[in-house]
């Protein structure tokens, strides 16, 4: 394992300071930042940065990423599923009709 640090996203598109409401921050240390992850239907959050991180899906829903070149990819979320997410740039819409929860373990290593 390469312990090389990763340059933090740009504190403009950091979802921390973006989306409050959305992130709630449990834990940071060296290695990562633990969030508690909300989102409501119909809610479409601005554009942040996440780093590379495992998510762990607390309920079933819909989202939709708009990506900075006007791409889009919907993703369902399944309770219970572990998922890995490459880090990246995007907007998110929940697409679904009930909100999308999740703990989003966010790497600061590789």
């Amino acid at each position: 394992m390469n312990n090389t640090m990763l340059e933090p996203s740009p504190a403009t598109l950091d979802p921390h300071l973006l989306l409050p409401e959305n992130y709630k921050l449990l834990l940071e240390n060296d290695l990562v930042r633990v969030f508690d992850v909300r989102i409501r239907p119909g809610e479409k959050l601005r554009l942040h940065a996440n780093g590379p991180s495992v998510i762990y899906v607390l309920n079933d829903g819909r989202l939709q990423h708009t990506y900075e070149d006007g791409t889009t990819k919907v993703k369902t979320a399944i309770s219970g599923a572990v998922v890995w997410d490459e880090a990246e740039a995007h907007e998110t819409t929940n697409v679904g009709d009930t909100d999308i929860h999740s703990i989003k373990i966010e790497l600061k290593t590789t």
